[in-house]
């Protein structure tokens, strides 16, 4: 991997902290690293430190070990303890193999051993900063990725999500025995809510509906939106036996609810159709359990709507729960 530049705008931090008793060590260890580019201050002791953190909130402090009111570890140690994301390198003339594990294992990034070079302090400083950068891009990485996986309107899971977890999911209930239950979820007549009371009333009613359809769930169910006004969730380690519940607890979620403008509608009420399938009952991988539910579905649409069918091996034929 190249280097970054200590001096490239998009990794210099927004400040660095030197701390120590010492005007004239405190002064020639701010000018190394002035002179590497970075914006520098200063301060005499631990307690000052955390008082100007708290304040500015630098990314990187660069301590002496003995301070007076709160030594170096201390220093690392309080800050730890409020959660400050602030890098600390540890600067000593009374080194020793201790207190270096000390300060490592509280957390500081590097322990330096005085007399230092102004290079030793630019180079301990630059490899601080590209650490802070990889990692602030690694974050970026997994957020975005995050970011992909989740239905911009409803605020839960998406199709691909749901995709790639019920593989996972089929492929983990395989694998260890487990079975599990897939539900397809159906707003009945969304077209014509839309119609009666508009696009944005339409998206609100669908975002309400997806938070229903997760504080519903436990934690670890996996809820995405399939596609329009369709839902699925997946209930891992859930059996045939189970399903019964699980869908009842979703329907009389939505009927206990009110949506805005529901009495436009011809039932009077926005209402849902739910679609079962077990695995392994009635797929022996995740496409035959999405087509399967699928089936049980339409066959809940058929019968009118705001209802449960559960698929029926062999024929595929669904039966109501």
């Amino acid at each position: 991997m190249t280097p970054l530049s200590p001096i490239d705008e998009s990794v210099k931090p927004s400040g660095i902290l030197v701390v120590d008793d010492d005007p004239v060590v405190r002064e020639l260890v701010a000018e190394a690293i002035a002179e590497a580019g970075f914006e520098v201050d200063v301060c005499g002791d631990g307690v000052e430190a955390l008082r100007k953190n708290t304040t500015k909130a630098y990314d990187l402090i660069v301590t002496d070990m003995r301070l007076p009111g709160l030594d170096g570890l201390s220093l690392i140690r309080n800050l730890k303890a409020c959660k400050s994301p602030t890098d600390v390198i540890v600067i000593t003339g009374y080194g020793s193999i201790d207190n270096a594990v000390q300060c490592m294992k509280a957390g500081a990034l590097e322990y330096l051993i005085k007399p230092l070079s102004v290079d030793q302090i630019q180079i301990a400083v630059r490899k601080a900063v590209e650490h802070r950068e990889l990692k602030r891009r690694a974050q970026e990485r997994e957020f975005y990725r995050e970011l992909s996986y989740i239905d911009s309107l409803t605020g839960i899971h998406n199709r691909r999500y749901f995709d790639e977890a019920l593989l996972a999911e089929t492929e983990k209930s395989l694998r260890l025995g487990l079975s599990l239950v897939l539900i397809m979820i159906d707003i009945d007549n969304f077209k014509i809510y839309n119609d009666c009371n508009g696009h944005q009333k339409g998206d609100d009613a669908l975002a309400k509906m997806a938070q229903l359809f997760k504080s519903t769930c436990r934690g670890y169910d996996i809820v995405a939106r399939y596609g329009g006004e369709e839902f699925a969730i997946v209930f891992p380690g859930a059996s045939k036996e189970n399903a019964l519940e699980l869908s009842s607890r979703i329907m009389k979620g939505v009927r206990a609810a009110s949506f805005e403008g529901e009495r436009l509608m011809p039932s009077g009420s926005l209402t849902i159709s739910i679609g079962v399938a077990c695995f392994p009952e009635h797929a022996t991988n995740a496409e035959d359990l999405i087509r399967a539910s699928d089936q049980a579905l339409y066959a809940a649409k058929k019968a009118g709507g705001n209802t449960i069918k559960m698929v029926c091996p062999p024929a595929g034929e669904a039966s109501p729960l």
